[in-house]
């Protein structure tokens, strides 16, 4: 079956944190621009419809008329559907029993800390990465300890692994949240890479939660590899992941977290109460993992070719920015600052003159992302050329009214 991704799902009246939901935008970005026309790509939400099988699947659940308490562990066929898709995806084994349930990826994070650290205890993230682990590190009541991405060229995030030692060598930083693939980089991170960053937690006794809810969003030519299946040695590594943003359920709130390690195990769940998942959530687990490898296959060929197109259209259209086509996800990083601007200055020109939503990159860099924008392919390739062109006719307004007001 060919499935469609140059028509967009009608959002609006949907109950969308996107779309609908003003207000949470407000409060994260004051003075943001939002109406009927803002083309929204600040958020890692697609704009497709549903997997087929996936929404068959929802109506088979409300065709039930009954939503009472729910869990994972009722349906054999939901942690089936996980080890069949690692299996056939990365040829990894998953035991049953490693697979604990979670409302979403962050769950996941969050109760690693939780479960590893006390409140003051430092936690070790790699800016750039996803703005939430800042969040949540902080409403812990953990402190953020950053090991900065060393920045080689446009694209290029490595390692700093001499500081990394002399962070993870202190006693107090107990946690280490990776985000691989990385978002907002799109950073894959080898084999190699995954055994020295384990090795090196490791000898000093710092657990490792690897977030890879972007995993299944790998472009052409590119290769993931599970942090489990990299790293033999699973005694301080835990993985969180799940369909939510490879099919776009996030409202479905389906992820889990694999721990292999009984140990680990046994004291990640200690006082946990994992929340139970709705009757739509396990649907639609399995019906992503076990009847739609089609439909993302497709998703990901419409990607890896808007994804090249749109990197190159802005770069003719917005000649001073810098972009690249991420190793993985759908998340363009976007330098800004040969235009010179400052991020106050940048969000007015694109938000408000060119009513474009996108998410600065201070959100996720607040040390080195100042110039950066963060801009999500997650719509047809007709709504990002408008964006682009919005934004180019943006700028040459702008810059046009800025040389008005100098020859004057």
């Amino acid at each position: 079956m060919k499935y469609d991704f140059d028509h967009e799902a009608p959002r609006f009246g949907t109950y969308s944190m996107k779309y609908d939901d003003n207000g949470c935008f407000e409060a994260m970005a004051p003075g943001i621009r939002l109406d009927e026309d803002t083309i929204r790509i600040f958020l890692a939400d697609m704009d497709f419809r549903a997997a087929p099988a996936i929404v068959a699947a929802m109506h088979r659940v409300a065709d039930h008329a009954n939503f009472g308490y729910t869990t994972a562990n009722a349906a054999p066929e939901f942690n089936r559907a996980i080890m069949g898709w690692y299996q056939r995806r990365y040829g990894f084994h998953i035991e049953n029993d490693w697979i604990i349930y979670a409302n979403g990826a962050l769950e996941g994070v969050s109760q690693t800390i939780s479960a590893f650290s006390q409140p003051g205890d430092g936690i070790i993230v790699c800016y750039p990465v996803y703005s939430n682990f800042t969040g949540t590190v902080r409403r812990l009541g953990r402190r953020l300890v950053n090991c900065q991405k060393r920045h080689r060229a446009v694209g290029v995030y490595e390692m700093d692994w001499a500081r990394f030692e002399t962070l993870c060598a202190q006693k107090e930083n107990k946690v280490f949240v990776l985000c691989s693939p990385e978002n907002p980089v799109g950073r894959i991170w080898t084999v190699e890479e995954l055994n020295q960053m384990a090795g090196i937690c490791r000898q000093n006794g710092v657990v490792i939660v690897s977030d890879e809810i972007h995993s299944d969003f790998v472009r052409r030519g590119e290769k993931h590899t599970p942090i489990l299946q990299a790293v033999a040695d699973h005694s301080n590594l835990i993985m969180v992941s799940g369909p939510n943003k490879s099919f776009n359920l996030q409202g479905l709130h389906c992820a889990y977290s694999v721990i292999p390690d009984k140990a680990l195990r046994e004291r990640y769940m200690a006082g946990y109460e994992p929340n139970m998942p709705t009757p739509f959530a396990v649907g639609a687990l399995i019906a992503a993992y076990d009847e739609s490898e089609d439909w993302l296959d497709q998703l990901n060929a419409y990607l890896d070719e808007g994804l090249a197109w749109a990197v190159d259209y802005l770069h003719e259209r917005l000649p001073l920015a810098k972009a690249y086509v991420p190793q993985a996800s759908y998340v363009l990083w976007v330098d800004f600052s040969r235009y010179g601007y400052p991020p106050d200055v940048l969000q007015y020109i694109i938000n408000h003159r060119a009513n474009v939503g996108v998410q600065t990159g201070l959100a996720h860099d607040p040390e080195q992302g100042t110039y950066y924008l963060r801009i999500c392919f997650t719509c047809s390739k007709a709504t990002m050329k408008e964006a682009i062109d919005r934004m180019a006719a943006a700028f040459a307004e702008f810059e046009a009214e800025k040389t008005a007001q100098t020859e004057k």
